[in-house]
């Protein structure tokens, strides 16, 4: 998974901006883990159309596919808590009007 790279910080960025870019941010992530359940997907299929594959290969590959989708939904529990942080900010109607003022329902 890429490394999570910070964002410098700038007084002049209003809150909303600095909002959206953690959601952004947030979305990237979710992409990148998408990836990682699309390689497991393919992992899966890959094992099963070769010959030969006997019943110990496949019990391998399903406890390495059981952590891998255990730690995909540890993190992604984690981003939806990120997330959540910001529900009520949300500006689907109208823009935020920025750092003194709270967003718009």
């Amino acid at each position: 998974m890429e490394a999570m790279q910070s964002l410098p910080f700038r007084h002049d960025d209003s809150r909303c901006k600095a909002i959206t870019e953690l959601i952004e941010a947030v979305a990237k992530e979710q992409e990148t883990l998408a990836r990682i359940l699309e390689a497991e997907h393919k992992k899966i299929e890959k094992t099963t159309e070769l010959c030969g594959t006997d019943v110990d290969d496949l019990v391998k590959i399903d406890k390495s596919v059981e952590r891998v989708l255990a730690a995909v939904t540890r993190l992604d529990l984690a981003l939806q808590l990120k997330l959540d942080l910001f529900q009520d900010c949300l500006c689907p109607d109208t823009p935020c009007s920025g750092d003194h003022s709270p967003c718009h329902k």
